[in-house]
C-alpha cells in the first residue's frame, strides 16, 4: 500500500476517489532544501511511482517545500490502460495498440474482443499477440489477418528460339541499344517451335478481417496475330506457334512469321534485279545499278557497290558499301549506294552513300562522304578499336551519334543531328487528343450506367447493354492510348537528353546539330561529348 514519503513533513496519498495523487506539506519547523531527483524519489518511496505523475506539479510542490510554505497540491493521478484498434486500409489486417495502466485498471482482453466484433472483424484473432501487448504493451500489434488478392498475371509471350532476332529495339535505361551484332542468318525448318503463349491467370480473390471477398482483376488475354506467314499454331497445343515453311524466323509483337530465304552469289547482270517476299542472302557481291527489294534481311557477305537495296527488316554487308563518285551515264548527278532499311544497317565500311535505317546504323571502321539516317543511334567505330572515322556527309539519329573521329584534317565538312525530331512532337499530339476524346465519352457513358444504376426504369435495357459494351471497348481503347502516349513521351523525353560522342578528335569543319541548337567548330578539339544543358543550351564537355 502507498505510504508516508521519506522527506519530513511531507505526506503522499490518495483522495477520497482513490484517483489523484496528492502530496500534502505541513511544516512544523524549518527543514532542509531538496532537489527535484529526491521528491520523485519520495513519490516513488510512497508506492506511487507507476502512477501518471505530473512534471510540472512536482517542480512546484519542490520549490514550495524549499521555501516552507505549505501545500496540498496534486502532482499524478491513476490512469487506466488503453487500447484501440485499427483496420488497414486494404481491410486485410487488424492492429492493436496498447498502453498500460500507470496505477489503475489494466485492460481486459474481454474488452478487445468485444472491440474486435464491434469494428464487425469475423477472422480468427491471434490472441497469443493481444495478451502479449495486454502485458508489456505496444502499438500497432498484429492481431487479425485477412487474405489479400493476388491479382491476374497477363499473359505473355515466350519465344522459343533463343538466336531469333526481333525486329522492334528493346532500349536500354539511357535509351540506346546495341543492334550491331546482328548475327547469321537464322533459319528454321517446317514443325520447330517457335513461340509459346502463356495463358493469364484468373488470380486469387482476396478476403478482408471482416470476412468480406476481395474482387481481382484477371491477367490480361493474349492471342498469336491471325495472320503470320510462314507459321501456324500446333495442332496438338494452340498455345505453341510453329514453323510451316523453311525459312528466317522473326519476332513480331504478337507472333513469329517465317520468311523464305533466297540465296544467290552475286547479285549482277547474269541474275538481275531480285525482288523477293522473305529474306535474301548473297554469299558473294552485289554489282554496281543493280537492285534488290526484299520484305525480310537483307544479308551479303561480300560488298555493296553502287546498288540500290530496300529491306523490311535489316541489311547486313559483311564488306562495305561503295557508291561511286563518278558522274553516272546519262545523269547529271553522282550514283550512290542507297540503303533503306525498317531494322538496322550494319556494314564494314560506307563511301558515297545513302542509308536510312529506322533502328540504327552500326560502321565498324568508317564512313566517308555518306548520308546516314537512322530511328535512334549511329556508332561509327568498334570499341577498342583506333578506328570509326565520320569524315565529311551528314548523320542523323534521334539519340546517339557516336565516332572516334568526327570531320577530317583537311577540315571537310561534317554534320551530325541528334535530338527529337518534329514529327515525333506531332505524333505525341494526336495521341494525346485521342486519348483525351476517349476519356471524355468514357465520362458520359458512366454518367448513364450511373443514372440506370440509381433509376433502372429510366432506360431501355437494350440501351443500358450497348452503353455497358461501349465503356466496355472505350476502356481498352484508353488504356491502349496510355501505353502510346506514355511511349511516345519516353522517346521524346530520351531525345531531349540526346548526345553526341566523340572518342578523339572533333576536326574544324564539323557542325554539330542537337534539335534547334547548332554548334560549328572552327578549330580541331580533342574529344568530348555534345548535348543539352539544363538551360537548353548545347554544350561540349
Amino acid at each position: 500500500m502507498p505510504g508516508d514519503a521519506h522527506l519530513k513533513y511531507l505526506s503522499i496519498h490518495l483522495d477520497e476517489k482513490g484517483q489523484k495523487v496528492i502530496a500534502s506539506f505541513k511544516p512544523e519547523e524549518s527543514t532542509e532544501a531538496v532537489t527535484l531527483d529526491a521528491f520523485m524519489q519520495a513519490i516513488h518511496a510512497a508506492g506511487f511511482g507507476g502512477y501518471s505523475i505530473h512534471q510540472p506539479s512536482v517542480e512546484d510542490a519542490t520549490a514550495k517545500y524549499n521555501s516552507g510554505v505549505a501545500f496540498e497540491i496534486i502532482v499524478g493521478e491513476a490512469r487506466d490502460g488503453k487500447f484501440s484498434i485499427r483496420i488497414d486500409a486494404n481491410l486485410v489486417a487488424a492492429y492493436l495498440s496498447c498502453a498500460l495502466p500507470q496505477g489503475g485498471a489494466p485492460v481486459q482482453i474481454q474488452s478487445v474482443l468485444q472491440e474486435a466484433q464491434n469494428k464487425g472483424i469475423t477472422v480468427a484473432l491471434d490472441l497469443k499477440a493481444i495478451e502479449r501487448a495486454l502485458r508489456e504493451g505496444g502499438e500497432n500489434v498484429l492481431i487479425a489477418s485477412g487474405k489479400p488478392p493476388v491479382p491476374g498475371v497477363d499473359g505473355k509471350f515466350e519465344s522459343l528460339v533463343p538466336s531469333m532476332k526481333e525486329r522492334s529495339p528493346h532500349l536500354d535505361e539511357h535509351g540506346l541499344a546495341d543492334f550491331r551484332d546482328l548475327g547469321e542468318v537464322v533459319a528454321v525448318r517446317p514443325g520447330d517451335a517457335l513461340m509459346r503463349l502463356i495463358p493469364p491467370t484468373d488470380g486469387e480473390p482476396g478476403e478482408t478481417v471482416a470476412g468480406k471477398i476481395i474482387p481481382v482483376k484477371p491477367g490480361k488475354k493474349i492471342a498469336f496475330a491471325t495472320k503470320l506467314d510462314g507459321a501456324a499454331l500446333d495442332p496438338n497445343n494452340p498455345n505453341m506457334l510453329i514453323a510451316a515453311i523453311a525459312g528466317c524466323p522473326v519476332v513480331l509483337k504478337d507472333g513469329v512469321s517465317v520468311e523464305p530465304i533466297y540465296t544467290v552469289k552475286n547479285v549482277d547482270l547474269h541474275t538481275g534485279n531480285i525482288f523477293f517476299d522473305g529474306t535474301i542472302h548473297v554469299s558473294g557481291d552485289i554489282k554496281a545499278d543493280m537492285s534488290i527489294k526484299a520484305t525480310g534481311d537483307i544479308h551479303v557477305d561480300g560488298t555493296v557497290e553502287s546498288a540500290m537495296l530496300e529491306a523490311g527488316g535489316d541489311v547486313v554487308v559483311k564488306g562495305g558499301i561503295i557508291g561511286s563518285s563518278e558522274l553516272h551515264a546519262g545523269s547529271n548527278e553522282e550514283f550512290h549506294a542507297a540503303i533503306k532499311c525498317t531494322g538496322s544497317c550494319t556494314a564494314r565500311f560506307v563511301q558515297n552513300a545513302h542509308i536510312s535505317a529506322e533502328n540504327g546504323i552500326f560502321i565498324h571502321d568508317i564512313a566517308m562522304l555518306s548520308e546516314l539516317t537512322a530511328g535512334h543511334q549511329i556508332i561509327v567505330g568498334d570499341k577498342g578499336s583506333r578506328k570509326g572515322d565520320i569524315i565529311g556527309g551528314t548523320a542523323r539519329a534521334t539519340m546517339l551519334v557516336k565516332a572516334q573521329n568526327i570531320g577530317s584534317p583537311a577540315y571537310l565538312k561534317t554534320v551530325v543531328h541528334v535530338g527529337a525530331t518534329p514529327l515525333m512532337h506531332e505524333q505525341h499530339n494526336i495521341v494525346t487528343k485521342a486519348l483525351e476524346a476517349s476519356e471524355h465519352k468514357l465520362a458520359d457513358i458512366n454518367k448513364l450506367l450511373e443514372l440506370a444504376r440509381l433509376h433502372p426504369d429510366r432506360l431501355p435495357p437494350e440501351t443500358v447493354k450497348t452503353a455497358e459494351a461501349t465503356r466496355d471497348a472505350l476502356s481498352a481503347e484508353i488504356e491502349t492510348l496510355r501505353e502510346n502516349e506514355m511511349e511516345l513521351r519516353k522517346e521524346i523525353d530520351i531525345a531531349n537528353k540526346a548526345q553526341v560522342v566523340v572518342e578523339k578528335h572533333v576536326f574544324g569543319g564539323s557542325e554539330i546539330c542537337i534539335g534547334l541548337k547548332h554548334y560549328k567548330t572552327a578549330d580541331d578539339r580533342e574529344g568530348g561529348v555534345f548535348h543539352l544543358n539544363e538551360e537548353g543550351e548545347l554544350v561540349f564537355v
